[in-house]
């Protein structure tokens, strides 16, 4: 029966606390596991269930002697769902870069719209590192963290949050698959050709342009989709 009234009530109070957390930045400070419990006239026990709830929902982080603080929405719990739909083959690689081309298209033809100055350095940056990284092959790590930060900032540039959300987890997941994938990165220099295409045509701020450069960069990849995870399939395979 406590048991029962102890989730009950850490459940009331993780929902209290997440009203609250949704109007405070990341980093931000929570009141102590004391402070907590005497504002709300509950025992320690319920506020550390709390705060295990809040960190099941991606909101807070704790650390040991500085108590919680809100965390960053990164996707990382998208991600995670990401995983397990394709451990339990619910989903499979193929849909999810189908996801990403439905995403990434429109994704581009609003940033070419609503990109700004720095938005453009970014993508610049993003492309240097790629070919600073194209001819290197000790550079794959390199090469494969500048071509997932190129999309991150393309989602940015469209100016709307919710790309940025969907997105970051998809690479997240995107990133563990070609770290060990024999086939990537799938031509080099095709990547960055086309990653020049897409920074152009959003620094032109032609919509039209963008979509297309980036769709057909994007279904090239889903061409070649066999060959980039192979040996990520056959390890989850294995597991």
């Amino acid at each position: 029966m406590a048991e029962g009234l102890h989730q009950r009530l850490s459940e009331t109070l993780a929902d209290t606390l997440q009203d609250e957390i949704v109007h405070l930045a990341p980093g931000d400070r929570l009141p102590t596991e004391a402070e907590l419990a005497r504002r709300f006239d509950v025992s320690r026990t319920v506020v550390r269930e709390t705060a295990r709830l809040l960190i099941q929902r991606g909101l807070v982080t704790v650390k040991p002697g500085r108590g919680m603080a809100v965390a960053e929405l990164d996707g990382r719990l998208i991600a995670e769902q990401y995983g397990l739909l394709m451990r339990r083959s619910e989903g499979s690689f193929t849909q999810l870069l189908e996801l990403r081309l439905v995403l990434e298209v429109e994704m581009a033809q609003l940033a070419a719209a609503r990109r700004t100055e720095q938005h453009l350095a970014d993508l610049d940056e993003a492309n240097r590192r790629l070919t600073a990284a194209v001819d290197d092959p000790s550079a794959r790590a390199e090469f494969l963290d500048a071509d997932l930060r190129f999309h991150e900032i393309v989602a940015t540039a469209s100016g709307n949050p919710f790309f940025s959300l969907v997105v970051r987890p998809i690479n997240g997941f995107l990133r563990d698959a070609y770290r060990t994938g024999p086939g990537y990165p799938s031509e080099r220099t095709n990547t960055l050709q086309e990653h020049l295409q897409i920074a152009e045509a959003i620094a032109a701020g032609d919509p039209s342009r963008a979509r297309f450069a980036t769709e057909n960069h994007l279904r090239r990849i889903m061409s070649h989709r066999d060959r980039l995870l192979a040996e990520h399939q056959a390890a989850t395979t294995r597991g």
